[in-house]
């Protein structure tokens, strides 16, 4: 497995048909693998996702037109209906609508976040990262995408193919890392996507331009950003449907997994109950870095992030045999971001078994 690194510029709308040109099998897989997980989760078949969908379209056209555009360029290139990619870049929220709050007959995973201010990194930089943990069938449907913009920033993302935002870093020092998270008051509801407001982020040259854009635009579904910038500033957003919670680093290190930490939340966590390793991977990883403090590198961050304690259901994860293929979980891959360095590095597979492979964000003209 090698994954497509694409170089794209130009208009929203040629950036969109580059990504759909050059990986238009994966983007077509990945579609695909969408519409087979939806209709196995939640018995939901194409028609009405994509009849779903269309909800979402009005608040992105609202928020910024161009990314409108730069889906339909993507449909072109790919030879989708624009529904079709759509459906993609609001996988999350069509997915929440499938999704049940107990998964007892599944094997169940999700990421693990972190994020490093300069005074307990080696180099003195700020760096942020996760590994990537998601079922095992979409292991071969990533791109690192690098992208060259007019009057907004140059991008690095790690995504997945057909999706316009993801995890990733900025040419002014800005990044993010996700995670998921469910509350009692979480269910199906239109509103700007979760993978659109990572692309959001990413187009913003301020942390407080970030943080105003997720204040406008609360919702629609619970999720979790850890948000930071170079100069030595990171925000942990826990995102609800109609609030946002904020977790601040301790001694320069803050940590997130897939339950809500923040003591604000004053409604009921449902999805630590479908994923019962977040309870320990999330103070785990802070206690395994903070060992590490002023010492940590690629390598010392790297054997943070391969511990397998409660192996497979591990910081770096590993398909649980006990349970069918589609209900597999791994982690497809481990993301670590320099923020003043602006390079990303990425592994194809968990970070136990594979090295990781650096890109750059791309210069401005």
């Amino acid at each position: 497995m090698t994954v497509p690194v694409l170089n794209l510029k130009g208009t929203p709308r040629e950036i969109g048909r580059q990504h759909g040109e050059q990986v238009r099998e994966l983007v077509q897989a990945n579609l695909g693998f969408y519409m087979d997980l939806w209709q196995h989760m939640g018995s939901v078949g194409r028609d009405k996702i994509l009849t779903d969908v269309e909800a979402f379209v009005p608040f992105i056209e609202q928020y910024d037109a161009d990314l409108v555009e730069e889906m339909r360029g993507l449909a072109e290139g790919a030879g989708l209906e624009f529904r079709e990619i759509a459906a993609l870049n609001a996988r999350t929220e069509l997915t929440f609508s499938c999704l049940p709050n107990t998964l007892k007959d599944s094997s169940t995973g999700g990421c693990t976040s972190f994020g490093l201010l300069p005074e307990v990194t080696e180099n003195g930089h700020l760096m942020i990262g996760q590994n990537w943990d998601w079922r095992a069938e979409a292991i071969g449907t990533s791109v690192v995408l690098q992208i060259e913009q007019t009057n907004k920033p140059s991008i690095v993302m790690h995504a997945e193919a057909g999706t316009i935002g993801h995890r990733g870093l900025n040419s002014s020092g800005l990044g993010v890392c996700i995670n998921y998270i469910r509350s009692e008051i979480d269910g199906f509801r239109p509103g700007l996507p979760f993978l659109i407001k990572l692309r959001a982020i990413l187009n913003c040259t301020r942390m407080s331009d970030a943080l105003r854009m997720l204040m406008t635009y609360v919702g629609p579904n619970s999720m979790n950003m850890l948000i930071a910038q170079q100069g030595g500033e990171i925000v942990n957003v826990e995102n609800l449907p109609n609030d946002l919670l904020f977790i601040y680093p301790m001694d320069g290190i803050v940590t997130h997994a897939n339950h809500f930490e923040s003591p604000m939340l004053r409604v009921r966590d449902t999805g630590k109950s479908t994923l019962p390793d977040t309870i320990y991977r999330s103070r785990r990883l802070r206690r395994l870095l903070t060992a590490r403090s002023g010492h940590l590198n690629i390598e010392t961050i790297r054997e943070a992030v391969t511990d397998h304690f409660s192996y497979p259901d591990s910081i770096c994860r590993h398909p649980d045999e006990r349970y069918p293929r589609v209900d597999q979980w791994q982690t497809l891959s481990s993301i670590l971001m320099d923020l003043a360095e602006l390079n990303l590095r990425y592994t194809e597979g968990p970070p136990c078994s594979s090295p990781y492979h650096l890109v750059q964000v791309p210069a401005k003209a």
